[in-house]
């Protein structure tokens, strides 16, 4: 592009320069980025949420505007998701992402990534550790490909949370999983399952495929990627877990620009970048979930762009 074209180009975006603490865009001791939404989401719409944690934060506070969202229907038994009844839902890598969309379109379950260990089997596609029994194990994954099949099909806004790029691989069923295989079972087959840390082409890779899944379906889907502001917990690098959660964030933030560089259906919101201007004011004391009511002022932002005059704003930014 020539350079007086970019300057002309330049000079009608309002948003260029940093925001000090005058601008309009500094509220609250937070960074509220401007945001130029493609579609919008009333209360007649249906969103699934695929992702990681931050996924569940943020279903929960579109149904409270009115929203429906299928995921928040799926329940597990406690001893198996404790703490929150649908994170047996999360998906943390682009790698698991994609399996859980490409499934939907199989007839048939299979058994791969279950293990078998003393006291029970091991599903290692999913993001719990608990033990079960193989034929729950089974049943377990028929339950949640019909909520994909089910929620996809009814779905016309997808928002797509990612997590982190480091993950476990089975290179015998060709599976990225999504907790770490146990110590006993490595130890029993040591060359089958290793250690990834994904780059920008692989996961890019990944998302597309996640996205040209979601496409599939009848229904015109409109896509919110959004890049996760819980870090990386541990880290299975060499590198200290900061270190590496920024490298992480990093990576997943070039795919998500390149993505929606590529697909007009698909938006970026900024939710990243509003959590990190906080600092680690914006956490809980561990310094890893986000405080609700940061959750709350994140996702009333993206509304008051997405959705109708007429929604409810159900989080004063005051409050967070």
């Amino acid at each position: 592009m020539q350079g007086l074209r970019t300057l002309q180009l330049a000079l009608k975006n309002k948003s260029r320069a940093y925001p000090d603490r005058k601008d309009q865009r500094y509220v609250d001791e937070r960074l509220l980025p401007t945001v130029k939404p493609s579609f919008s989401i009333d209360d007649t719409s249906t969103v699934f949420t695929i992702g990681s944690c931050f996924a569940r934060n943020v279903e929960e506070v579109l149904a409270e505007a009115g929203v429906s969202v299928p995921t928040l229907g799926f329940s597990a038994p406690l001893e198996e998701a404790p703490g929150r009844s649908n994170r047996i839902l999360n998906q943390y890598n682009p790698g698991t992402m994609k399996q859980c969309v490409s499934v939907v379109h199989r007839q048939d379950i299979d058994d791969l990534g279950l293990i078998e260990r003393e006291n029970g089997w091991q599903d290692l596609l999913l993001a719990t550790g608990k033990l079960v029994t193989r034929e729950r194990a089974l049943e377990r994954r028929v339950q949640i490909r019909n909520l994909y099949v089910g929620g996809l099909a009814s779905a016309d806004v997808v928002v797509i949370t990612l997590g982190l790029i480091e993950c476990w691989y089975d290179k015998v069923s060709d599976l990225y999983l999504n907790v770490m295989p146990a110590p006993e079972v490595l130890k029993r087959d040591p060359d089958r399952y290793i250690f990834k840390r994904m780059g920008v082409d692989e996961s890019v890779d990944l998302i597309s495929k996640t996205i040209e899944g979601i496409f599939s379906f009848g229904i015109p889907k409109k896509i919110i990627l959004i890049v996760s502001p819980v870090p990386l917990q541990t880290t299975f690098s060499d590198q200290d877990a900061v270190t590496a959660n920024c490298f992480s964030k990093a990576v997943l933030r070039v795919c998500a620009e390149k993505i929606c560089s590529e697909y007009p259906q698909v938006d970026y919101f900024p939710s990243y970048e509003i959590v990190s201007s906080m600092g680690i004011h914006a956490m809980t004391p561990d310094n890893v979930h986000v405080r609700p009511g940061v959750v709350q002022s994140v996702i009333a932002h993206m509304m008051a762009h997405y959705g109708a005059p007429t929604m409810p704003q159900h989080a004063a930014l005051g409050q967070a």
